[in-house]
């Protein structure tokens, strides 16, 4: 899958992460490439393109609206050559994983996704909105069984009081797409707790996490995690 695209970054690890998981059969996962210059993951109706400068944008933008994708994730830098309209915006954020971490107690490694989805539910923000269950639930699913995605969760008795999820990962890179923690139960160690055991089952040397603006930045950066580009979503 490596050779799906010729540069590593946070939006190529997601795209042959997702390629790793779903192979090109299925209908509903579409890859294409131009040339060395650009790749694109079709997942539903949301497509992440990763390219290099000089791609050729005119026929990346024609082309992903022939796919009839509705939304489009790509870096910020990229975005611009697009022509596409921005409907928000956010930082990404790297932990560069140089050593090995001390693994924690007390954690449970892939705790139930209902739980888990449960908990998103909790922490819903104006800039945060949970997945809907069904896709959420068969997509992760998926991803864990072959070896693409990982989550791990903190309890208290017999309640997940925390959790983060990798949802994207290959060799060399992970992406975590969400830690949560209880509403009620924040500023206790439990998210950070929950970030800490994920990281600690994965080797990957980067690993990248999507930031909303004005959400968590300190939370991220007492990890060790420090900026290394910007995200936008593009709508067609």
């Amino acid at each position: 899958m490596d050779d799906l695209l010729p540069f590593r970054s946070v939006f190529g690890c997601r795209i042959q992460s997702a390629a790793a998981a779903y192979g090109f059969e299925e209908p509903f996962a579409q890859f294409w490439t131009q040339e060395d210059k650009a790749a694109l993951c079709k997942l539903d109706d949301a497509v992440i393109l990763e390219a290099a400068s000089d791609a050729d944008f005119a026929e990346i933008t024609d082309f992903i609206r022939m796919t009839g994708a509705q939304k489009v994730l790509c870096s910020a830098e990229i975005a611009k050559q697009t022509g596409l309209s921005a409907v928000c915006r956010g930082e990404i954020m790297v932990y560069r994983n140089t050593e090995t971490p001390e693994v924690p107690t007390g954690f449970e490694l892939n705790p139930s996704l209902r739980e888990i989805h449960a908990l998103l539910c909790e922490c819903a923000t104006e800039t945060f909105l949970p997945p809907e269950f069904e896709p959420f639930y068969l997509d992760l699913s998926h991803r864990i069984r072959h070896g693409a995605a990982l989550s791990a969760g903190v309890r208290q008795g017999e309640t997940l009081v925390s959790c983060a999820v990798c949802s994207s990962k290959t060799e060399n890179q992970a992406v975590i797409s969400a830690v949560a923690a209880r509403p009620e139960l924040r500023r206790m160690g439990f998210g950070h707790a929950a970030l800490n055991a994920l990281i600690s089952q994965l080797p990957q040397k980067e690993i990248y996490i999507f930031r909303a603006q004005g959400e968590n930045e300190s939370f991220y950066r007492s990890f060790g995690f420090s900026p290394c580009g910007e995200f936008a979503e593009l709508s067609l």
